[in-house]
């Protein structure tokens, strides 16, 4: 029987602002957490720069605020941490500052991912062990993962679950419609937009010859995208490596949140 594991290259820096709000929503009550993480997921649709933050913040912060089943301090101190989450500055590593856009994009796709990596895998009865930023690896060795000829190198999964025979993987996008969208247009982010999409579905078709049960995700923190739309354009592009069909699946936080509950 083949062996299933991860080869972790880089493990990538959990800022302050998603290391506490994660902390937060992860120690919730069961019920209770589902549904704030839904709230805050269709809030973060909406608010992507900090000139929008400020006007939720004036028009639809106490609405937002009254519709979660929390208690009034529960609500402050949530209410501080996405304050941090969208203001609080960072540097990268080199001590240039982050464009704070570009740093809230940044922490969404982080927070997410830690997310689905701690309310876990769909099918928890196969699961034994989980991996975040995975390089799949087959008997020990990396996977070399082809689009016809050409190697996708380099790229690797957001969250990995495995056990005896099954694997599950996720990539996780803060907005999967609109990374799709960037697929469209021209240049060199759209040919990583397509790359990645090539990988995922070869990557399934990969695992599917050594494991029983594989499961590969592109999922969406924003809950309300055109699914139809994304597997749509998500074949058409399969089909560059000659495949007919997805072996990936889309999904969305709000669909992930039914089956993790």
């Amino acid at each position: 029987m083949a062996l299933f594991s991860c080869y972790v290259d880089v493990e990538r820096f959990l800022g302050e602002p998603v290391k506490e709000l994660l902390h937060f929503l992860i120690c919730l009550r069961k019920k209770e957490k589902l549904i704030v993480i839904t709230k805050i997921a269709e809030f973060f649709q909406h608010v992507d720069h900090v000139s929008q933050f400020y006007d939720f913040k004036r028009r639809k912060k106490e609405e937002f605020l009254n519709s979660l089943p929390l208690s009034r301090v529960e609500k402050l101190i949530l209410w501080k941490l996405l304050k941090n989450f969208f203001l609080k500055h960072s540097e990268n590593s080199s001590g240039k500052p982050i464009p704070q856009d570009d740093l809230i994009a940044l922490r969404k796709g982080r927070l997410f991912e830690e997310l689905v990596y701690h309310l876990g895998p769909v099918e928890k009865k196969k699961v034994d062990l989980l991996c975040l930023h995975c390089q799949p690896m087959v008997n020990r060795k990396r996977l070399s993962i082809k689009c016809r000829k050409r190697e996708l190198s380099g790229k690797n999964i957001d969250v990995a679950f495995w056990g005896k025979d099954y694997v599950e993987g996720y990539e996780c996008k803060g907005n999967v419609e609109f990374f799709l969208r960037l697929g469209l247009k021209e240049g060199d982010k759209a040919r990583k937009v397509k790359e990645k999409v090539w990988y995922l579905n070869q990557l399934a078709v990969t695992l599917k010859a050594y494991f029983r049960d594989v499961r590969i995700f592109l999922a969406s923190f924003a809950p309300d995208i055109d699914l139809d739309w994304c597997r749509e354009i998500s074949t058409c592009w399969v089909k560059e490596c000659g495949e007919e069909k997805l072996h990936f699946e889309l999904t969305t936080v709000k669909e992930l949140l039914r089956q993790f509950s």
